[in-house]
């Protein structure tokens, strides 16, 4: 059976923002917090449910309060109320089979779920009676979008949208504004400008900082039996963990088909089925939180580049967002989406 992912966490295969630790408890920060505050702790004991508990693991539980306590009065909501739950199994919403606590407040809560009698008789009655059916039917519409997989967010996010610049396309691309030593200066590489300038024309740009000098060769008269020239390679990868820029056409086409690129298509399984842009892994970023395991298989070498429809591209920031959590960078999303890739002809 494989580890879950908050033992993972626990064994540093994958990083998460910590908040206390000792020998046999974690805290860590939710990445898709419920409330201002919202803390996992964690023993580090794998005890799948509550149901497994044993009188041996009294204390620890005990403990896991005292953190909380803690935890509370380090975030300054100790006076004014914090809530913490566990849940146990499927029906409580338990997704994580590992044991863990949640830390919740900063925020006004609301009531947790009660059954009051009704004492009320006549058109008050009747009227109370209407006013619960409306409650009921706003809760169930709440949970069950909660439950949903897809489920529609009340209020719409506002990412951060920044443009790369030309500087740090050019990097990205290994474009050099230097010719080489000895090359003519009308065929020194200068910054992409337009759709003009091709894969071809960036490779060939492409620096050559970390090969060491190749040893001179004998001169020779006879240029048909000189040896080809060897393709430059790829710029070395360089890690920006937590950058996240946006795109146009042109630098998403410069960055197709390159091995550093790690391209995502941010669509429902349903359009991606349709079609997609080559060589494209379907993230559907109405569910990203739910895959978090697919995510960690990316490998962390890549230049993360995603697309969705386009327009303001909230799929594609979600799937961002939950990369840049765990430490991937650089991410570039193509605003133009699939929509203006279809157009331009591909």
């Amino acid at each position: 059976m494989s580890n879950t992912i908050f033992q993972r966490i626990i064994d540093r295969e994958i990083p998460a923002t910590i908040e206390f630790e000792s020998d046999d408890i974690i805290a860590i920060r939710d990445i898709a917090p419920s409330a201002s505050t919202h803390v996992l702790i964690i023993p580090k004991k794998p005890i799948p449910t509550v149901n497994d508990l044993t009188e041996a693991d009294a204390e620890l539980v005990g403990r896991v309060y005292l953190v909380a306590r803690d935890l509370a009065a380090k975030y300054g909501i100790d006076a004014s109320g914090y809530r913490i739950v566990t849940n146990c199994n499927a029906d409580a919403g338990q997704t994580v089979f590992h044991l863990h606590f949640h830390l919740l407040g900063g925020q006004q809560l609301g009531r947790m779920n009660s059954h009051a009698p009704s004492h009320s008789t006549g058109r008050g009655n009747v009227l109370l009676e209407a006013g619960l059916v409306v409650l009921l039917a706003i809760g169930l519409a709440i949970g069950f979008n909660a439950m949903n997989p897809k489920a529609i967010a009340w209020l719409k996010p506002e990412y951060k949208r920044v443009e790369a610049s030309q500087e740090e396309l050019d990097r990205i691309l290994g474009v050099s504004n230097t010719a080489a030593p000895g090359a003519d200066a009308s065929q020194a590489t200068q910054p992409s400008t337009g759709s003009s300038t091709t894969t071809a024309d960036v490779t060939a740009a492409t620096p050559m900082a970390t090969s060491a000098p190749s040893a001179p060769t004998p001169a020779t008269n006879n240029s048909a039996t000189a040896p080809a020239a060897a393709a430059p390679a790829e710029p070395a990868f360089v890690a920006e963990p937590g950058v996240i820029r946006e795109i146009k056409l042109d630098a998403f086409k410069k960055l197709l088909g390159r091995k550093q690129v790690y391209l995502i298509d941010a669509r429902i399984p349903e359009k991606f089925a349709e079609g997609h842009v080559n060589g494209a892994v379907n993230v559907d970023g109405n569910t990203v939180e739910a895959n978090i395991p697919q995510i960690l298989t990316i490998p962390k070498d890549r230049i993360i580049v995603i697309y969705c429809d386009g327009g303001h591209c909230e799929l594609s920031h979600r799937v961002a967002d939950v990369l840049k959590n765990f430490g991937y960078g650089p991410i570039l999303i193509y605003t133009g989406g699939w929509a203006e890739w279809t157009a331009s002809g591909k």
